[in-house]
């Protein structure tokens, strides 16, 4: 009786291994299908990334590559391999986008822009009641001020709206339909405002190279 226990301890014992290393082996599945997306979409955005987004993707990379890195040695070969090309596909997809945004914004300039633009350097503080008061706050100083603006000054500006959509989806659940639909309209001004001049700056400089 006694070893037919321990028998059958010894079974579970290996039930729940295998259980174990088939929920890590699915999960690895999975993170590795997550990171293959995540780069496809990320490069397919080609020059539409800007310097301010940059530390983002690249923090974004690290967060996702974490796990796999950790637990690579129980990947399939087939699984390894398509890694390592996704990490070097990566690795040379930074070396370009470093090459171009190589230099940081400084911490000091930036805390300025939030105050030029939004009025405070508290945007993670914001209520959700202060949300569409601060965009529209910010959109009119970026009407205003752009027509001076250097490429440069416009990484500032969307480090601003960067900080501001990330609050905006903090408490997006406290705002009404209203203010979200204000904010929403805003944002795709910004937008549409600084893709007109990447797209300018872009044709200035293929007119400069030929």
């Amino acid at each position: 009786m006694k070893k037919l226990f321990v028998a059958a301890l010894m079974l579970v014992t290996v039930l729940s291994t295998l259980g174990a290393q088939a929920q890590t082996k699915s999960k690895l599945e999975q993170d590795l299908e997550d990171f293959r997306t995540w780069m496809n979409k990320r490069v397919s955005q080609g020059d539409s990334i800007t310097r301010a987004e940059w530390p983002v993707i690249k923090q974004e990379f690290r967060t996702r590559t974490q796990s796999l890195d950790r637990n690579s040695g129980q990947m399939s070969e087939a699984s390894k391999q398509e890694y390592g090309e996704l990490k070097t596909r990566y690795n040379e997809w930074e070396a370009e986008k470093e090459e171009r945004y190589g230099d940081p914004l400084n911490r000091e300039t930036a805390a300025a822009w939030e105050r030029r633009l939004a009025g405070t350097n508290k945007i993670g503080q914001l209520k959700a009641s202060q949300l569409r008061g601060t965009f529209i706050r910010f959109m009119e100083n970026v009407r205003a001020q752009r027509t001076d603006w250097s490429l440069r000054d416009w990484d500032y500006a969307e480090h601003v709206y960067l900080l501001l959509s990330d609050r905006k989806q903090q408490v997006l659940s406290q705002m009404n339909n209203s203010d979200k639909m204000k904010v929403a309209a805003l944002q795709l001004e910004f937008n549409t405002l600084r893709k007109s001049r990447d797209a300018k700056d872009r044709y200035n400089q293929m007119r400069e190279q030929r």
